[in-house]
């Protein structure tokens, strides 16, 4: 399938760096047991869980700009950063070493899970050179040594919300409406994603326009307010149209406002990475009417944020929603049967195992460890 993007505006396709990492387009869905169980029959859900058989969610789509770029550009180190238990960092990891492309990661606190444990030992397995900042300032010396060791190295930011990597989200929307004309499902009042690094929901905002659809995106914040804010979501989208527009002329030169942004701040929980109730109780209603695994970091707090919403709003009144499903599906579970042995992670990281929480490996998730140092 051609990328949407370029198809509605061909010019693109040679003036922007764009390479193929996943399986598009990806599903959508009626979530018909979860309707009948809580009394709202149209909530649909957007499969980007399924995005790559090697390592899906929604970094894949950012990943494909990206590295694209890096490629082109001639670079065999990327750096990037996250929290210790980081999804963007371990798909860039994972997908740049599928492009014979090295990874350093710079990474920070987060509260210690089971969910944390599992992705260090994967970055460690797929090769990425791993950096404890237990400060920022710390983190500041750590990526000049990066660049000091490696030398020509390619930024990708936290989340991969570049303006050129948040055009993945842009193309999105567009091949959501592609999906909508083929009848698969039906326009969508409201888009529910998590708002963390701002290029989903700014992307979406940015396609959603261009393909002429009346859908609200509705963010949940699931990060600090300094990264989220409205205005912040609002120049990244600007700062897209831009750059769309200048490569092409075609492209409509849209502006954004801050009454284009809605966000829902209630179901963060005080710190990024905080396990909520709220959370883990829709995680669990998920996973026993559609089977469908969300986590607790990002995807159980916009599930949890979707279903008050519902109850908060009657004058919706069964309108199609959709949840956009971000996290990765695949199933690492034989890598971490046979490869799990921390002590061969940085010295600076040995205290996440100071209790193990990995149910695969025999530990217990709810045995919470210490926290972030």
């Amino acid at each position: 399938m051609a990328l949407p993007l370029f198809e509605k505006y061909p010019a693109l396709e040679k003036r922007l760096p764009w390479i193929s990492l996943g399986n598009w387009p990806t599903p959508v869905q009626k979530l018909e047991t979860l309707g009948k169980t809580i009394g709202y029959p149209n909530i649909w859900i957007k499969h980007d869980d399924q995005s790559s058989g090697t390592y899906g969610g929604n970094k894949v789509r950012k990943l494909e700009f990206m590295l694209a770029d890096a490629l082109k550009k001639g670079y065999k180190w990327v750096i990037t950063y996250g929290g210790i238990g980081t999804n963007h960092g371990l798909a860039t990891v994972i997908h740049a070493k599928h492009l014979d492309m090295r990874t350093a990661l710079i990474l920070v606190k987060q509260p210690l899970t089971d969910h944390v444990q599992e992705n260090l030992l994967l970055d460690r397995h797929f090769g990425a050179e791993i950096h404890y900042a237990s400060r920022i300032i710390i983190a500041g010396f750590q990526t000049v040594g990066v660049y000091l060791k490696h030398g020509k190295v390619y930024f990708i930011p936290p989340g991969g919300s570049s303006t050129l990597g948040s055009l993945g989200y842009v193309n999105a929307a567009l091949e959501l409406k592609q999906q909508i004309d083929a009848g698969l499902i039906p326009e969508p009042e409201y888009i529910f994603c998590a708002l963390g690094s701002k290029g989903t929901m700014a992307g979406l905002l940015v396609g959603t326009r261009l393909a002429g659809m009346k859908t609200r995106v509705v963010g949940v914040r699931v990060a600090e307010f300094w990264i989220t804010r409205p205005e912040n979501i609002v120049g990244l989208a600007n700062r897209m149209m831009a750059l769309l527009h200048s490569r092409d002329k075609s492209v409509p030169p849209l502006k954004f406002s801050l009454d284009d942004v809605q966000v829902i701040h209630d179901f963060f929980g005080g710190e990024y990475g905080r396990v909520t109730p709220e959370g883990k109780a829709a995680m669990a209603l998920v996973w026993e009417t559609e089977k469908i695994k969300l986590e607790l970091t990002y995807t159980a707090k916009t599930f949890a944020a979707m279903l008050d919403f519902i109850q908060k709003h009657p004058e919706v009144k069964n309108a199609p929603l959709l949840y956009w499903h971000t996290y990765n599906a695949v199933d690492f579970t034989h890598v971490l049967l046979e490869d799990h042995d921390h002590t061969k992670l940085p010295e600076s990281l040995q205290w996440c195992f100071q209790k193990n929480m990995v149910p695969c490996l025999g530990g217990d998730p709810d045995n919470q460890g210490p926290p972030g140092r």
